[in-house]
């Protein structure tokens, strides 16, 4: 895959298809390769958009540094304007998930004329939930990653209550948040994590701000991804659309649902 020199680093990136553009922004520990693995990679729009994919830096194959002051949400939008003006892109609709639907906001915020609809599954906590169960989760893995290393911090981090009781209940999905967290770059995603969810809070007070046409996605029983916090973005972002679903693995056990809101979107 090529790669684009932006801020310092080398972002690596994949274009798929012809039309206008569509960035993706995947999660805080994904990449693109761990998107298309988990059928979270939208090929069924590559006939009509130009697709954009790309390595949130400290992720997959994009470049990395150690300071955490490089992680934080101004840091990452920026991130993105870098790679779209390497692109030569001026305008273009971004979807970004957890992280990405952050990243995609605070973007969104900072160059909003180069921004035509956003699409934010699962957005990241907001406000008053931005300082609960993430932050232990997150913050407490890095700490043990740091002091332990990778694999024996990851194992000390799945041994507490959350990993025992995941492992009881599907050793099989045990294993592959297991293979997950080890697929990690350990001198990475600890300052990616603390810039990230340890750093500034996102400026939620300025969403009203955001004009462009906006789909949310949202489910229930989540601490990480927090409905109260698509909510308060739906009441922030006027005109938006709040779609909640049934559960948090809804969208890919019935993935065509997906496929049809961000069509429905993407054409309206």
């Amino acid at each position: 895959m090529p790669k684009a020199a932006v801020n310092g680093i080398e972002l690596n990136y994949r274009i798929m298809g012809q039309g206008p553009p569509l960035v993706m922004i995947h999660g805080l520990l994904s990449s693109i390769d761990m998107a298309d693995a988990l059928g979270e990679t939208p090929t069924y729009l590559a006939d009509r958009f130009r697709l954009i994919t790309y390595d949130v830096r400290g992720h997959g194959r994009s470049g990395y540094t150690t300071d955490p002051a490089n992680y934080t949400w101004d840091a990452l939008a920026e991130d993105l304007h870098g790679l779209l003006r390497y692109l030569r892109i001026e305008r273009a609709s971004i979807w970004g998930s957890s992280v990405g639907a952050g990243t995609a906001l605070v973007f969104a915020l900072h160059h909003p004329h180069m921004v035509e609809r956003l699409i934010l599954p699962s957005p990241p906590p907001i406000g008053q939930q931005a300082s609960a169960p993430s932050a232990q989760l997150f913050g407490g893995l890095a700490l043990l990653v740091e002091g332990l290393g990778l694999e024996k911090g990851v194992d000390v981090a799945l041994a507490l209550r959350l990993g025992a009781a995941l492992k009881a209940a599907s050793p099989e999905l045990f294993r592959w948040v297991r293979n997950l967290l080890l697929s990690q770059n350990a001198e990475a995603i600890v300052p990616a994590i603390r810039g990230i969810v340890l750093g500034p809070e996102l400026p939620h007070q300025r969403f009203r701000e955001i004009k462009v046409p906006t789909l949310i996605l949202a489910h229930p029983d989540d601490d990480i991804h927090p409905l109260a916090s698509a909510e308060v973005l739906h009441r922030a972002i006027e005109g938006s659309r709040l779609v909640v679903a049934r559960s948090a693995m809804h969208y890919q056990q019935h993935p065509e649902e997906l496929a049809a809101l961000v069509e429905e979107f993407l054409s309206n």
